[in-house]
């Protein structure tokens, strides 16, 4: 019992690490409230009692200890089940990162692992390791809550995870099997860096696929906020184009009608002038949309949306001013209002009688935009994230992201809230 209280930090150590690991890297769903924490930790301290009552050995401490994850995931996950892969997701890539390595350096060089007391197992690399690692997912999550992002693992990088830690078991157990095989010193070191150097670069490669996928999906999807602002701006200058073309028109046929209206005027046919005059005004150009937000780029992206709005039957209101948007980049304008409409334009397509509403206010320091649509069930939002009913989540979502960082670039904020009628999204820029 002298040791309990550090196999206690231990297992708590390595559970919070798995925990993490699920949460953040994997995208899990559980809510994990400081009352939810203390409980968790309860249910890991209870784990490590329970395996000292029963003397167990070290496999009873993994099935207590995978127990244990699996229970938190059941008990403070939204999906619970469907989570469960993820967890196992997150085991087999602390088994490759924490676990392999541990294998082999143990086989390499056996006289580094220290043991922090003689007569215990746990030695000054494993805690090492696990307070750096631990230490490294808690910065994670607050880059990750910072910037609101998470990672979604698709099922593919769930099932490579597992691949990438049955080839780490394999190839440690080839390393392992390597100082058993008295081999000559020349052939060892070369097996030796094969093995090793075959666990690096398929660790490295995994990572490195994760990473760049979804770097490639949140470039797609700014590259797509970046096109529709140039579309717009092309639409602009032909909606432009156009009423040049009408003017010289005009121009053209401006002498015709006066000498007929000065020919009326001289017959003395009044009310003919009064309709001729009626029709000319008619056949004028027209001033635009109705819309002035009091910014270029914004009326752009406005009218724009609006009009996809007209075709398809939706309610479009706008009140209020974006003057204060004149501080903004012209591409970060049109990315944020384009990702908050077309959200709400693709939310009132399955609904009758839809509407999208638009409120500004504007103060000396900021300027707060609040876009509201109904919905036909309430959207269930955890950590200012909207699930989504896509099943392509990684592929999704991210136009929301870009919201949220142009918002965090401008000393602003992205904040979604969401009843049984209505889904509200409240976008605040210091301006």
């Amino acid at each position: 019992m002298k040791y309990l209280p550090l196999d206690i930090a231990i297992n708590l150590t390595e559970y919070w690490i798995l925990i993490l690991m699920t949460q953040y890297i994997c995208s899990a769903h559980m809510n994990l409230r400081r009352r939810n924490v203390l409980l968790c930790s309860g249910i890991s301290i209870l784990g490590v009692f329970f395996v000292y009552w029963t003397a167990a050995g070290d496999l009873l401490s993994v099935l207590t200890m995978l127990g244990e994850l699996v229970l938190t995931v059941l008990l403070f996950s939204r999906k619970r089940l469907s989570d469960l892969p993820r967890l196992l997701a997150a085991m087999a890539i602390y088994y490759t990162l924490m676990i392999t390595p541990l294998l082999l350096l143990e086989s390499i060089m056996p006289n580094s692992l220290i043991p922090i007391f003689p007569d215990h197992t746990y030695t000054w690399f494993d805690l090492i390791t696990d307070v750096l690692f631990l230490g490294g997912l808690l910065f994670l999550g607050c880059v990750l809550r910072k910037y609101q992002t998470t990672l979604h693992f698709r099922p593919g990088e769930i099932l490579g995870s597992i691949v990438l830690a049955l080839f780490s078991f394999i190839d440690a157990g080839l390393v392992i099997f390597l100082y058993y095989a008295h081999l000559e010193p020349v052939e060892h070191y070369i097996f030796l860096v094969l093995f090793l150097g075959a666990f690096v670069l398929s660790t490295g490669y995994f990572l490195y696929g994760v990473i760049t996928s979804r770097m490639r999906i949140y470039r797609e999807a700014l590259a797509r906020s970046q096109t529709e602002y140039l579309q717009l701006q092309l639409e602009a200058l032909q909606d432009v184009k156009e009423q040049e073309e009408q003017v010289r028109r005009l121009r053209h046929d401006l002498t015709s009608h006066m000498a007929m209206i000065h020919t009326l005027c001289q017959e003395g046919n009044y009310r003919e002038v009064k309709k001729y005059a009626e029709q000319l005004s008619q056949n004028t150009v027209s001033p635009g949309g109705g819309i002035l937000t009091g910014n270029k780029v914004a009326d752009l992206v406005v009218h724009s949306k609006m009009k996809i709005c007209e075709e398809r039957g939706i309610e479009f209101t706008f009140t209020g001013a974006l003057s204060g948007f004149d501080a903004l980049d012209a591409p970060d304008i049109c990315s944020l209002l384009s990702n908050a409409y077309d959200n709400a334009i693709e939310a009132c397509m399955s609904q009758e009688n839809a509407y999208i509403r638009t409120t500004v206010h504007t103060t000396p320091n900021h300027t707060a935009i609040q876009i509201v649509n109904p919905v036909l069930k309430k959207v269930s939002i955890r950590n200012n994230r909207a699930a989504s009913s896509k099943r392509d989540k990684a592929a999704h979502g991210y136009g929301i992201d870009i919201m949220r960082r142009i918002a965090y670039k401008y000393g602003g904020s992205c904040t979604l809230h969401c009843d049984k009628q209505e889904f509200t999204v409240k976008i605040v820029v210091l301006t």
